[in-house]
């Protein structure tokens, strides 16, 4: 029994009961429809008035019953099919417009039992696929999915102006679509055989009232599924760009690990090797090639782990104010051999201080391979500049050193991975050094930006400014992490204990001879 009521035929045969108990009930109560049934009487011996109508009632609601238990037990077949996956709010818009303009054809030729029958299967047709498909989606629920303003709006919100404009001309355009079928009806059922109705002036203003507020309505419809398309079509390309960076860091980071293990026992042998007494001095050589080249990949596997937990920010982050000057002093002094090696010439900030709210251990790994690079890449023989510039809220840290070739290649690719300067790749950079302090500083709130002038390239890295913290009058001031005497240390952040990772300082020796504490 079920399976009989599931089948289309069963809807069909319940739509066909309930449009003739609808003509019966039309054609023998509601006028001007009553005054127009004697002409079928040549075709169909009807008995239209009396108690027929209520009759035809009846199996008006029988057939509606019939046809909606059908669909609503079989809505979740149905609904997958294309004629229910229609945008619901569109085809309310059409159904409209087309039943107010039937009522024009219907009044024209209202003496033409043929005509009648036209207009009589286009109404039935268009009001049995709008009760049909109502309740199809109701009984799957996919009606509210089928509805594109929800998602409009929830694409394009309400305080921005795109949405507030769309909005505006929705509701405008469905007051006078509303209001323009309410007069055309009107105005096609007020004929009479006494006063003929003029069809073309009539269509005229069924399209002025009806047919522009319609295709209003279907115009911003479609331009607003559009604006879904394009924008889940984005955050599908966005979601598979994210899925993919996140793979590869897992790649890297399970590569890296396994690669360590064979690498530190390359490197244990090559050791071991080099203590041996060797008389034949080309092993010696080959040793100390494999010995540098060896040191090499392992700092190369350490950039590719920092770079792949940079990428997926799995690094934690301690905030606290540091002061930028002399972090800067105590690297620059670790730089002093390359730098004198490359005959670069530092020039400093000088002894001005800016305080800065970044993690210690990252704003160092940042600095180290900004000035790694200058002492590969910048022209021997120089200057290498270092000035701060301090502005309410941030404090911005520049480096710009001259090259000995103008780049190749736009300098905003130069913070991606694996990309070089040096296209030919003489030196021994591993393309990862801006990767990596961009990566640092976007999860310390900071930015860098690379700007690049001919033979000129500067790195800017702007952190948030800090502000020490008040020590009462009195009370003694052992110092923090980086900062000078007479600053508080930092309260120590709030962070798991799973995740506390310590930090000494400094975390690179400091040259002897260089105060690192103001004087």
């Amino acid at each position: 029994m079920t399976s009989v009521l599931r089948s289309r035929t069963t809807t069909a045969v319940g739509f066909a009961v309930a449009g003739l108990g609808f003509v019966s009930l039309l054609y023998s109560e509601v006028p001007p429809f009553s005054n127009y049934r004697g002409i079928f009487s040549p075709l169909l011996a009807i008995p239209w008035a009396g108690p027929y109508g209520l009759l035809g009632l009846a199996v008006l609601l029988a057939g509606l019953g019939t046809a909606t238990l059908s669909c609503l037990l079989d809505a979740d077949r149905r609904s997958g099919k294309w004629l229910h996956r229609f945008d619901y709010f569109l085809v309310l818009v059409a159904w409209l417009a087309t039943w107010s303009l039937v009522a024009g054809f219907f009044e024209k030729g209202r003496a033409n039992p043929f005509w009648h029958l036209v207009c009589l299967a286009v109404l039935a047709g268009t009001g049995c696929y709008l009760w049909a498909t109502t309740f199809v989606r109701l009984g799957s629920h996919t009606l509210a999915s089928t509805i594109l303003w929800p998602r409009v709006f929830r694409t394009l919100r309400l305080n921005q102006f795109s949405g507030i404009f769309i909005l505006v001309v929705t509701v405008i355009a469905g007051v006078l679509l509303l209001s323009g079928v309410r007069s055309v009806v009107g105005e096609a059922m007020s004929y009479s055989s006494w006063q003929d109705i003029a069809l073309s002036s009539w269509l005229l203003g069924w399209f002025a009232q009806v047919g522009l507020p319609a295709l209003t309505l279907a115009v911003v419809s479609i331009l607003s599924l559009n604006i879904l398309s394009i924008t889940a079509a984005k955050e599908r390309a966005i979601e598979e760009k994210l899925r993919e960076e996140r793979f590869r860091a897992e790649l890297i980071t399970n590569v890296t690990h396994d690669l360590r293990t064979p690498l530190t026992s390359i490197v244990n042998y090559v050791d071991l090797i080099g203590k041996l007494d060797l008389d034949d001095p080309q092993l010696a050589e080959y040793t100390d090639v494999l010995g540098r080249k060896a040191a090499r990949l392992t700092v190369l596997i350490g950039d590719l782990l920092d770079a792949s937990r940079a990428s997926a920010g799995n690094l934690p982050v301690r905030l606290a104010p540091l002061e930028l000057t002399e972090i800067l002093a105590q690297i620059a002094g670790d730089f002093d051999a390359a730098l004198t090696a490359r005959h670069l010439t530092w020039v400093g900030p000088g002894t001005v201080h800016a305080h800065v709210l970044a993690d210690g251990e990252h704003l160092w790994r940042i600095l180290e391979n900004l000035l790694g690079n200058v002492t590969k890449y910048a022209k021997p023989g120089t200057c290498v500049h270092a000035d701060l510039e301090r502005t309410p809220g941030v404090v911005a840290l520049r480096l710009s050193n001259l090259t000995p070739e103008p780049l190749d290649l736009p300098a905003d690719q130069l913070t991606a991975q694996f990309v070089r300067g040096d296209a030919a790749r003489h030196s021994e950079g591993s393309g990862l050094g801006l990767f990596i302090a961009d990566r640092l500083a976007r999860l310390m709130n900071a930015t860098l930006t690379v700007a690049a002038d001919a033979d000129r390239f500067a790195v800017t890295v702007t952190l948030p400014a800090a502000r020490p913290a008040v020590v009462p009058a009195g009370l003694p001031v052992t110092g923090g992490v980086g900062l000078p005497s007479g600053f508080a240390p930092a309260p120590e952040p709030m962070v798991p204990p799973a995740e506390q990772v310590p930090i000494e300082w400094p975390l690179r020796p400091v040259p002897t001879g260089r105060s690192v504490m103001p004087e």
